[in-house]
């Protein structure tokens, strides 16, 4: 088995690399036909890093995750086993490839899954948000696989681990943002990260097998109902922080909750920190698109009293359901 632990790229230019930069694309289709005996015809980009691979005739497609480089081999091997774990349980989500769907291409750990293909809209089931919150709420009720018992909850391309632990790291990223900027706004840096190590990552709560970031545009909606797609990092975490970004949605969350009511009752704890899980995800976004462009850093100061009484507002509105 291939010995590759790198540790992450440092700081907010490290993680702009580990989300955008990937090496050898080029020659992901030779690496793939060696690797699996296929005949590639065709690759399509789906998203940074991840490809559409068609093959052979008629063939159901593939999906190759190319991960970055910074990214542990041993977090793959974990990704993998969830996949391993869902197929052996029955639950909705892309299957892995073969015998061996882990595999190294030039220094990057990379995932192959079956393809899942959509279907027209008159031809899904009825109520498909309201469906996968459903099935988030069975999801956290599995036991969380050997192989990929780890701290999971963060939005993979921020951090792995916990949403605790990526708001460590952008705290981070604040601080190496605040050493670049002219004093006048260096200040606003201050608030943001007061806002950042006092923020709900979720500690202490029911923690269970989860997705990290279970929204719409991670599943696939099929004739037989949504199917959950992109595994990266899932693990062991808070189910409610877990789910704080499809729960943000404008016209997601409510269906969603809904769904998952049926199946989980949240506890008094989780009704009480809803709010500021929200506020947490929310803020994560922000911080991030300040350091790309630190000029805004007053601006989104203004912006944080907002946040919180819009966190509030859509907390309220969904433990009334």
């Amino acid at each position: 088995m291939p010995s590759m632990v790198p540790s992450p790229a440092p700081g907010f230019e490290g993680v702009l690399e580990r989300m955008y930069k990937r090496v050898g694309v080029e020659t992901l289709p030779a690496h793939l036909e060696k690797t699996y005996g296929i005949t590639v015809s065709k690759i399509q980009g789906l998203d940074v890093g991840v490809f559409r691979v068609d093959h052979g005739g008629g063939s159901t497609p593939l999906v190759a995750r190319l991960f970055s480089a910074s990214r542990p081999y041993a977090a793959a091997e974990a990704d993998l086993a969830v996949l391993r774990f869902l197929a052996e349980v029955d639950f909705p989500a892309e299957r892995p490839y073969g015998e061996a769907p882990l595999s190294v291409h030039e220094g990057q750990a990379v995932l192959v899954t079956q393809f899942v293909k959509d279907a027209p809209k008159p031809r899904r089931p009825a109520y498909p948000i309201l469906t996968l919150g459903a099935m988030i709420g069975r999801l956290n009720a599995l036991a969380v696989p050997a192989g990929a018992d780890r701290p999971s909850g963060a939005l993979h391309h921020f951090a792995e681990g916990t949403v605790g632990d990526e708001l460590r790291v952008v705290a981070g990223w604040v601080e190496e943002t605040k050493q670049r900027v002219p004093a006048a706004i260096a200040g606003s840096f201050d608030a943001l990260h007061d806002a950042v190590v006092t923020a709900d990552g979720g500690d202490g709560l029911p923690e269970a097998l989860v997705h990290p970031d279970p929204v719409p545009k991670n599943a696939v909606f099929t004739v037989a109902g949504p199917v959950l797609v992109d595994w990266t990092s899932a693990g062991r975490g808070s189910r409610l922080a877990s789910m704080a970004l499809v729960l943000r949605s404008s016209w997601a969350a409510v269906p969603f909750m809904k769904g998952y009511a049926r199946v989980v009752s949240l506890t008094q704890e989780e009704r009480d920190r809803l709010a500021g899980l929200l506020f947490s995800r929310g803020l994560v976004d922000m911080v991030f698109r300040v350091c790309r462009d630190p000029r805004t850093a007053p601006a989104a100061v203004k912006k944080l009293p907002a946040l919180r009484r819009e966190s509030g507002s859509k907390a309220t509105e969904l433990l009334s359901i």
